[in-house]
């Protein structure tokens, strides 16, 4: 049974790989590889993101809560110890909403928030806090300040990958390969790896084991065709 898992596995593997791989233009012979590569990357960061919102009936009212609850979400960064150079802001939009008339209306701020800390120990008091001081919409995502790099070793990759599987489709069908006729590069995208990649921290906490004891894994990807000439 394992082997058999083991072979569909590879089956499906090689199979989806060839797949990107095709010749796309017969009179100027060229052979287009499109191929991904993908870093896995330890998750050390968590980004934070909070938004503030109000809603009064005036835009001044409105803009004078938004700018008590922004003192407040100050103060209590603060307190978590946040450093300023972690926290990134968008101004405040202030914006008239009309209900069923011209005459029915409120004025409502918005504004995020965007916080990033490594101790992971606390992500739960923070939220907690801000719930308390009724902040309640906000999120967070899992990241690594080894991002950039990821971003070039995946894109590197990728285009190892690519080079590889033209020699190899070229010595396969007897044709040579030429020179890069084009190339073209997609942003990359990151994400975090399903808990199934999950490795213990190797340690727990003093009142109770938790999730956050784990460790996560961010994945960046980068996407690239290239087109290589078939020389004749």
């Amino acid at each position: 049974m394992t082997k058999k898992i083991y072979f569909i596995l590879f089956f499906l593997i090689f199979t989806n790989g060839l797949s990107n791989a095709q010749i796309v233009n017969q009179e100027n012979g060229t052979l287009n590889i499109s191929i991904s590569a993908t870093e896995y990357l330890p998750a050390d960061l968590i980004v934070f993101k909070i938004n503030i919102n109000t809603e009064e009936k005036t835009p001044r009212e409105a803009f004078r809560r938004h700018k008590e609850k922004e003192a407040l979400l100050a103060k209590l960064l603060h307190i978590f110890e946040i450093e300023e150079k972690n926290i990134i802001f968008e101004p405040i939009r202030i914006t008239k909403i009309y209900r069923n008339n011209q005459n029915d209306f409120f004025s409502r701020t918005k504004q995020q928030v965007s916080v990033t800390f490594r101790n992971f120990d606390i992500y739960e008091e923070i939220q907690l806090t801000l719930i308390e001081n009724n902040f309640d919409t906000f999120s967070g995502n899992f990241s690594s300040s080894e991002i950039e790099a990821g971003k070039k070793a995946s894109l590197i990759s990728a285009i190892k990958s690519a080079q590889e599987r033209a020699k190899l489709i070229a010595l396969s069908t007897d044709a040579k390969l030429g020179n890069i006729y084009s190339i073209t590069y997609s942003e990359h995208s990151v994400s975090t790896v399903p808990t199934a990649s999950l490795e213990f921290r190797g340690r727990i906490s003093e009142s109770a084991p938790s999730l956050m004891d784990f460790d996560q894994v961010v994945s960046v990807t980068s996407n690239i065709s290239i087109q290589f000439k078939i020389q004749n």
